[in-house]
């Protein structure tokens, strides 16, 4: 099988994380010949992740500036020369640049993964809700969700059953060469050796809402709790952000984006996520695996799988005052957590093999 990932950039984001996990991965199937595509011209920001795809995957790039009519002919042409059969592409952005593709070289199968809440589709522009629902509805595209919620809230939007769920999954953490040196430096943002230690995952986005856990944050140290929040990912240092920054109390520490972030999640003790919606979190299946207590707004993907103060906290809703009290909570009760949980639950459910082998099945399916 001929196998084309599409995705825009391979940035510092949880989809492009996902996609160089599952290509990799599917690249060990004797089976299976993959090809990434991405469109836009590479740059530091553009290639994050780049440096960690597999030798076996073939990666090509369009160099796009700026989208104009003529690079959706390149796309094209791009995809038609592949011969592939299979195209997945992923992000929601991505569609809009792949319909002149889709509709006029019918040949391969089709297939979009859902990353986002579907909240964040309906409230999308007028043609971008018009141009989803026309592909979906007609079948013009094979879709995947990644979390039950996520299914239920696709067939109640489009009257339609999804091609298949499939959770999203990441590959193991382990400790990277630089561990000791990281372990090091939070340390040293430590008030005390008690000092519990928070890391907040994402970049600078509306989505994130990281106004609302900076703001309880700062609420959950002036309470007396001996504290410290890691915040990693970029954006931080634009206007809006830098005002962010401002506002944050002095226990909370601006890192920037970060390779191998799980020397953070193995070095804390709990892992905020403070979104107003959420497809499944990659970060969130990463705290899994590295054995970090989740503490999280009721997003789409935390809700299927955290149990309140099982293997877990849950905010009661999306305000300050409530994911305060699930910081509270978290503070007074995270030691009843058997931490080996955590792992348990990834090996059974988040690894990347579990999810890159639905996938080839999802493929085979289809091809």
């Amino acid at each position: 099988m001929k196998i084309l990932h599409v995705i825009p950039t391979l940035s510092s984001g949880g989809a492009e994380r996902f996609v160089i996990d599952l290509t990799n991965e599917l690249a060990k199937y004797d089976d299976c010949q993959i090809t990434l595509l991405t469109f836009k011209k590479e740059s530091n920001n553009n290639d994050f992740y780049k440096h960690e795809l597999s030798e076996k995957v073939t990666y090509k790039n369009l160099g796009i500036e700026k989208v104009r009519l003529k690079d959706l002919f390149t796309i094209y042409r791009t995809i038609k020369k592949e011969q592939p059969n299979i195209v997945h592409y992923h992000l929601a952005g991505t569609l809009n640049l792949m319909l002149l593709t889709i509709l006029l070289y019918r040949k391969p199968i089709y297939i979009e993964t859902i990353h986002s809440d579907i909240k964040a589709i309906v409230g999308s522009t007028k043609r971008d809700r018009w141009i989803k629902s026309f592909c979906y509805r007609k079948g013009i595209v094979k879709v995947c969700t990644i979390t039950p919620s996520n299914e239920v809230a696709f067939k109640k939007q489009f009257k339609r059953d999804c091609a298949a769920l499939i959770v999203n999954g990441r590959k193991e953490s382990f400790p990277s060469k630089l561990f000791e040196q990281r372990k090091q430096e939070i340390n040293s943002y430590k008030k005390t050796a008690n000092t519990l230690i928070f890391t907040h995952i994402g970049r600078f986005t509306k989505a994130k809402h990281q106004k609302l856990l900076i703001t309880a944050f700062n609420n959950f140290v002036k309470k007396g709790h001996d504290a410290i929040l890691l915040i990693i990912g970029n954006g931080f240092d634009s206007p809006k952000g830098k005002i962010y920054q401002a506002h944050a109390c002095e226990n909370i520490h601006f890192l920037g984006e970060q390779h191998d972030v799980q020397d953070y999640l193995l070095n804390s003790d709990g892992f905020c996520l403070s979104s107003i919606f959420e497809g499944m979190p990659i970060t969130l299946i990463e705290s899994f695996s590295c054995r970090c207590i989740p503490i999280s707004t009721p997003v789409c993907g935390a809700i299927d799988f955290i149990e309140n103060g099982k293997n877990g906290f849950l905010s009661k809703d999306f305000t300050k005052e409530a994911y305060l009290e699930a910081l509270e909570d978290f503070a007074h009760h995270h030691q009843q957590i058997e931490r080996s949980d955590l792992t348990k639950l990834f090996h059974q459910q988040f690894t990347m093999e579990i999810c890159a082998k639905q996938y080839h099945r999802l493929y085979t399916h289809f091809s």
